[in-house]
């Protein structure tokens, strides 16, 4: 076949079509190099040092590493093609809700690729029950930051730096009731099998009620003399990174740098309290070639690390509700689509942009009192969570609240699915 032949054939066919020819190219000359260390990178390499020793100039390392690189990607494009090209149907719909366990099979593939073509093995192991309970604590931990930072930017039109240390507040204000003399009786108590709750529901409605009016404070010191400027969006989100440096050093002054941890009562630490749920393992040997083994078994969720999800998830559900079936609802709706003809109408929208301000910091900062429970932490630790939130905003859509709470399973999911993954290949 000549090469006009060729290049009149290829634009006959449909950009579907063209795209997974590239997928399968692209795939099979990564297969080819991770198995035999034939591929591009691998004959590339040889060429240009023909006059060293065999082993070329490349690290042996840098080049399976892009090939795994290689291989990897050409899932992701596989899903993007799935998304972009793929006509609307059943079948496309049912693959793209279970498209992240199809992205989950096809890193394990590559990396068993990778395995087998070292001559290595790694073991693997996914717990249904730990996958569960990972999937639901991480989730409600990114949701709790990123609904904050969604309703702000629905409502006022920013990125909310500072809406981590929001969540950082919560989990120091859970501090601040653990060590009153009030309450701190019940946490020096010794244990005796019997969970207080005093606290606890204290530190729910404290941190609530708190870290709403701190958000309020800040809009109206910082937040709304930018509006009343009419700055740009760009010049608030920078304007929330500094007081997020100042909510934080603040905090740092006040508690240090220690690790700390929210304790309603010792029995709350008890291991011994938990829940038992059953559960599938399956553990997969990467490497070499051998059926997964599937066991049944149980999995334990302890009762501190159990609220959160709970408590942050109809947290989110209410403001739901709020936002859709509520006076105040259709209020924030109409100063989001346009303040200016909200304004005409005669709503406050000032007034809104408060109540935005509470809810958001409100909800992130009961979030984070309950996330003190699960993990010692630092002033740090909300900082590092702000990334992922984000990642969590983008995936569902920026300004959609019900978008958040889908995507920060999705963001939940990986990260559960990670920790094994990782575990497994690098021991």
């Amino acid at each position: 076949m000549k090469s006009s032949d060729l290049f009149l054939y290829w634009n006959s066919l449909s950009r579907l079509n063209q795209r997974l020819v590239l997928a399968f190219l692209i795939g099979f000359e990564a297969i080819i190099g991770l198995l035999y260390q034939k591929g591009f990178l691998n004959l590339i390499d040889l060429f240009v040092s023909s006059s060293l020793p065999p082993e070329g100039t490349l690290p042996p390392d840098f080049i399976w590493i892009l090939q795994t690189f290689q291989l990897i990607c050409v899932g992701f494009f596989l899903i993007k093609i799935l998304f972009e090209d793929v006509k609307p149907s059943q079948t496309r719909t049912f693959l793209m809700c279970i498209s992240p366990f199809l992205l989950l099979t096809h890193v394990l593939f590559s990396l068993h690729i990778l395995l087998y073509g070292l001559g290595r093995e790694a073991e693997v192991t996914f717990s249904l029950g730990q996958l569960t309970i990972s999937t639901l604590t991480w989730s409600s931990t990114y949701l709790a930051i990123a609904v904050g930072c969604t309703l702000t930017y629905s409502v006022q039109r920013y990125g909310n730096f500072a809406q981590s240390e929001f969540f950082m507040l919560g989990m120091y204000v859970a501090i601040a009731f653990m060590w009153t003399d009030w309450l701190f009786p019940l946490t020096d108590a010794p244990a005796d099998g019997t969970l207080v709750w005093s606290l606890f529901f204290y530190v729910l409605i404290g941190s609530f009620f708190l870290t709403g009016l701190a958000g309020i404070i800040i809009d109206r010191l910082v937040f709304k003399g930018f509006r009343e400027s009419k700055s740009s969006p760009d010049v608030m989100m920078i304007a929330s990174l500094g007081v997020a440096m100042i909510m934080r050093a603040l905090v740092y002054l006040r508690f240090g740098s220690n690790s700390k941890r929210f304790v309603p009562d010792k029995d709350w630490m008890d291991s011994e309290q938990h829940w038992e749920l059953p559960s599938y393992s399956a553990e997969f040997n990467l490497g070499i070639s051998e059926w997964p083994i599937i066991e049944y078994g149980t999995s334990n969720y302890a009762y501190n690390n159990g609220f959160l999800p709970v408590i942050v998830f109809i947290s989110v559900f209410l403001l739901v509700l709020l936002l859709s079936y509520t006076r105040l609802g259709r209020r924030m709706r109409a100063v989001a689509d346009n303040p200016d003809l909200a304004a005409s109408s005669g709503i406050n929208v000032e007034r809104v942009q408060m109540t935005s301000a509470f809810l958001s910091a409100g909800i992130s900062g009961l979030g984070g009192a309950i996330f003190g429970l699960t993990v010692l932490f630092s002033p740090q630790t909300a900082f590092t969570l702000l990334l992922p939130a984000f990642a969590v905003i983008v995936l569902g859509t920026i300004g959609s609240v019900p978008g958040a709470i889908v995507a920060s399973l999705i963001i939940g999911f990986v990260r559960a699915v990670s920790e094994p993954v990782l575990s497994g290949i690098g021991n």
